[in-house]
């Protein structure tokens, strides 16, 4: 997947245990991982002028808490960032906390997904050794994804991330209160949406809206399709691994069939191997990839919502702005005895006097209103460029990357094939020999 997957350069030999750090303050300075197979490198073939590499994961175990760090390593020739390589520690929570911030400002853009808090497939411990790696590799990939976007890249709050020392980005997270333009729902739609149902969408905008459904539907479709595949695999590979101790006790009884008996026992294994091979590549080859685009999905439908709560927005100040409008040309245009006169404080009024105030009240929420309804569409025009402009790039960018994860998988695959119709072309010759009839 481009040039974000320079993080699968580390190699698979991991260390047993993450060396543990006894230290007091979170975040303080601890110990590296043993060895070098957490580590991993920037791509040198990368022209990008903004990389991102995350590893050396580190457990951190204080009185109040456990928890893992990454180092970040970045690398840049962008004008606004002083120096061209950066490193820094990050817990999962601030990880959380960029992704919350840049959703909260930029609500009609598809913000890429974070792996989940807890494990995708099953209940393992948080600390297990693959769990981390499976994880590092997803925030990688969140991070780079970031770096590659034409306006998160540029957000204050992701460059801190990137470059802020732990005690300086803490102080940062816990000053700023920033929001977007869309950060804030206006009050009209607060009181009236439960009940308001916006208008239809725009075609271009049904569009998006039924693709990402029927989107969504196919990669749920193909993870279960997977994890039955995945079964079936598990019991085809114990089949084969049963073979050759047969086939051994076999021999014993068959001495003139041993030779051809040993190369059918010898193919199965091969075979068994590849199988082997093959079902530990479908978990992180295919499974968890399947599994984060469909929360990629769930963002690009998370954008539409928010660019319909804007659509909403606008239409609920300009329908308030036409009952308005309507009331005052009815006032206008009514005879006085057609107004009832209000009681209370203008018990004592006229109807000129009541009519008079009324319409001073109109023309005052009337001018607010044109306001709020001016500000709602640009807004809400903001939004459809935004999303327009975000979804072909996200749309693009998703074609490519599953076409990669499916041809990736389908190499595995041939491989495995060829290995075993090797390992079955080899033993052949031997079977055929001792069939034939001994002269």
């Amino acid at each position: 997947m481009s040039t974000s997957e320079d993080f699968d350069e580390i190699p698979a030999e991991r260390p047993d245990k993450i060396k543990n750090s006894n230290t007091i303050e979170a975040l303080t300075e601890i110990e590296n991982t043993t060895g070098d197979s957490m580590k991993g490198s920037f791509n040198e073939n990368d022209l990008r002028d903004l990389q991102v590499l995350l590893d050396q994961p580190q457990k951190h175990v204080t009185p109040f808490e456990t928890y893992i760090s990454y180092q970040v390593s970045t690398k840049t020739r962008r004008i606004e960032f002083e120096k061209q390589n950066y490193v820094v520690r990050r817990r999962y929570s601030d990880f959380e906390w960029l992704k919350n911030q840049l959703s909260v400002c930029y609500p009609t853009l598809i913000i890429p997904p974070l792996p989940e808090k807890h494990s995708l497939f099953e209940q393992i411990d948080r600390y297990d050794r693959d769990f981390i790696t499976s994880r590092m590799q997803l925030l990688h990939r969140f991070l780079n994804r970031l770096a590659d976007h034409p306006v998160l890249s540029c957000d204050k709050k992701y460059q801190a991330f990137l470059i802020d020392t732990p005690a300086e980005f803490s102080t940062f997270k816990k000053s700023f209160t920033g929001f977007g333009i869309f950060g804030k729902v206006s009050e009209s739609l607060q009181n009236m949406a439960s009940s308001y149902i916006s208008k239809s969408r725009t075609v271009e905008f049904e569009k998006m809206s039924e693709y990402v459904d029927k989107l969504s539907e196919k990669m749920h479709t193909m993870e279960k399709i997977g994890q039955r595949i995945q079964k079936e695999r598990i019991a085809y590979l114990q089949d084969l691994q049963m073979m050759q101790p047969i086939l051994n006790h076999w021999r014993a009884y068959e001495p003139n069939l041993s030779e051809g008996l040993q190369a059918i026992g010898e193919a199965a294994n091969t075979c068994a191997e590849s199988q082997r091979k093959l079902i530990d590549s479908q978990k992180p080859k295919l499974s968890v990839p399947l599994h984060e685009y469909g929360l990629y999905i769930e963002s690009a439908k998370d954008a539409l919502r928010n660019r319909d709560n804007a659509q909403m927005d606008y239409e609920v100040h300009m329908e308030q702005l036409c009952r308005v409008k309507a009331e005052q040309t009815q006032l206008e245009t009514a005879p006085l005895s057609d107004h009832p006169v209000m009681f209370g404080m203008n018990m004592w009024k006229s109807p000129e006097q009541v009519q008079q105030q009324r319409m001073q009240q109109l023309e005052a929420g009337a001018s607010t209103l044109a306001q709020q309804v001016e500000v709602s569409r640009d807004k809400m025009e903001c939004a459809n460029e935004n999303l327009r402009a975000d979804f072909d790039r996200w749309n693009q960018i998703k074609s490519r990357d599953l076409k990669n994860i499916l041809q990736e998988m389908a190499d595995l695959h041939i491989r495995m094939y060829e290995q075993s119709l090797t390992a079955w072309s080899a033993a052949l010759p031997k079977v055929k020999n001792e069939s034939q009839p001994q002269v």
